[in-house]
């Protein structure tokens, strides 16, 4: 469980990044970005955590990791906002 964990972030956690430094070089930062990030990180914790632990089942899990990539797409959002 915790591999398939791993998985799931690294398959979310590289494009938040990339957003997030893009969004950094074009001075983007907003509170809505600032507290999206803060969301990424708890949102990516409670999945792993339920995950590893066998707590988060259906539907919780699926919803945390769609989660997660809402705010992927927040981020997106953000860096064509700040062109």
């Amino acid at each position: 469980r915790a591999h398939r964990a791993h998985l799931n972030l690294l398959e979310q956690a590289f494009p938040f990044a990339v957003l997030v430094l893009i969004i950094d070089r074009m001075d983007g930062f907003t509170a809505l970005t600032y507290w999206t990030a803060i969301a990424f990180f708890w949102l990516r914790v409670l999945h792993a955590v339920g995950m590893i632990w066998g707590i988060a089942k259906m539907p919780l899990r699926p919803i945390l990791f769609v989660l997660g990539w809402v705010c992927t797409l927040i981020m997106a959002c953000a860096v064509f906002v700040a062109i």
